[in-house]
């Protein structure tokens, strides 16, 4: 997905790379080159490895082995190539942008990095090492779902607030935070995975966890797609947990291609999930909101 307009609310932190830098504005390993530019609040060191701490408000839990050891082995035969963008705190530095390079740094025994230093608030460290993660691209569902509640948490942001900072649109940060509502074992899966954002946004419209972790396990085993998801979870959002002795479970029927085909043009219309349920001649039509703001946007489109 392009972000073309990825941190713009950190432009005097982070200036735009020169007409002569390359198109993409990422280095080797994928990180931009504007956040390690020097200004004229900053400084470039050789920062010893020792001295430097991972950033407290780093988005990312996981680090995944296989490209931590590409990255190691690639740095044991060039080196650090992009410097580390650092901040002083007490006694050393903390990361702003670059623990991976860290990380792989200290395991390929390098006891000295390259580095820009700069004075930067809390606030900015965590929009930065953000907006990192968000330009990598690689920042699984539920680092950034949790990230963005930190934003909100910590530092009093709305939603739209938050939008405007990473350049998302709101919904995609409401639904994004949907996720955290999720069992933890489900959120494990995201994080392993095995449940793509895709599937974690359709699960997440189950009110019964029971159910939702029963039918998270079953996307897994049986490699549903999205789409069977989506259509499972609308179908089963209104049915009790079967009994799991039971061996003869009623096969459900997938939802009506009309139906599915209304949901997604409400949708559509009013940039938020709409679920229609149909009971025989009735049904009824269920729009989500994520906060008053969000319902009040709503109530204006319906002509409130």
């Amino acid at each position: 997905m392009k972000k073309s307009g990825l941190g713009k609310g950190l432009s005097a932190l982070i200036p735009t790379a020169g007409a002569d830098d390359d198109e993409s504005g990422l280095t080797h390993d994928g990180v931009s080159t504007a956040a390690t530019v020097p200004t004229p609040d900053s400084s470039f060191e050789s920062v010893s490895v020792a001295d430097i701490e991972p950033n407290r408000y780093q988005p990312r839990r996981v680090f995944d082995d296989e490209s931590m050891a590409e990255l190691t082995a690639s740095i044991q035969e060039v080196g650090v190539l992009q410097p580390l963008l650092l901040r002083k705190v007490d006694g050393g530095y903390e990361i702003v942008a670059g623990e991976r390079r860290w990380r792989a740094a200290r395991r390929a025994g390098l006891t000295r990095v390259p580095a820009v230093v700069r004075a930067t608030a809390d606030r900015d460290s965590l929009e930065q090492a953000i907006i990192e993660n968000l330009h990598r691209d690689d920042l699984n569902p539920i680092d950034e779902a949790a990230a963005f509640h930190r934003l909100m948490d910590e530092f009093g942001l709305t939603q739209h607030q938050v939008a405007m900072r990473v350049s998302r649109s709101r919904p995609a940060v409401a639904n994004s935070l949907r996720l955290l509502h999720l069992p933890d074992d489900v959120q494990q899966m995201i994080m392993d995975g095995r449940l793509s954002a895709g599937h974690a946004r359709a699960l997440a419209g189950l009110g019964d966890r029971q159910l939702l972790e029963q039918l998270a396990m079953r996307v897994v085993d049986e490699g549903m797609s999205v789409r069977q998801t989506e259509e499972m979870v609308r179908t089963l959002g209104d049915v009790s947990v079967p009994d799991p002795d039971r061996v003869d479970d009623p096969v459900v029927k997938p939802q009506d291609a009309a139906f599915l085909e209304v949901e997604q043009i409400l949708s559509d219309r009013f940039d938020t999930t709409v679920r229609v349920h149909s009971r025989g001649r009735k049904g009824r039509i269920v729009v989500e909101f994520a906060d008053q703001d969000d319902l009040q946007r709503l109530f204006g489109l319906l002509g409130g």
